[in-house]
């Protein structure tokens, strides 16, 4: 069977969003191995403000319990493809009801996701999150 760049893209944009969606279910549910599974060896996280948080680190924060999540809700989601949809950028707005260490984590960031296609499966590289706020106004 011979696919099209539309089969392609359309294929790909599935798999993507089901992948962004088992990711925040795998927060919510603080379920690891599943994250774990998500995740390319190298993973690193930068959280909104700027620090750099790779895989082990991240998933401690999971199984320690210090870190968690009640919602994530993606929305405004824009996908990029490159090297015939070898690899992927999602840009997108994410909701999070959450707690850190105890205290309030809520937010809602801009988040940008690099994935790589592994094989048959795509997994997360990277996630970089940033508050969301207005841009400045443009002086006269």
């Amino acid at each position: 069977m011979i696919s099209t760049d539309q089969d392609t893209l359309a294929t790909t944009t599935n798999q993507i969003n089901d992948l962004l969606k088992d990711f925040a279910e795998g927060q919510r549910l603080s379920d690891t191995d599943q994250l774990s599974s998500l995740l390319t060896e190298d993973f690193k996280l930068v959280g909104p403000l700027g620090f750099v948080v790779p895989k082990q680190q991240w998933l401690a924060q999971f199984e320690s319990g210090a870190l968690r999540i009640e919602s994530l809700e993606w929305d405004e989601i824009e996908l990029r493809t490159y090297g015939y949809a070898q690899v992927a950028i999602a840009l997108g707005r994410l909701r999070q009801a959450a707690t850190y260490a105890g205290k309030p984590a809520d937010g809602r960031f801009r988040v940008t996701v690099t994935m790589l296609r592994l094989g048959p499966r795509w997994r997360l590289a990277g996630a970089h999150y940033s508050a969301i706020a207005e841009p400045p106004s443009t002086p006269q």
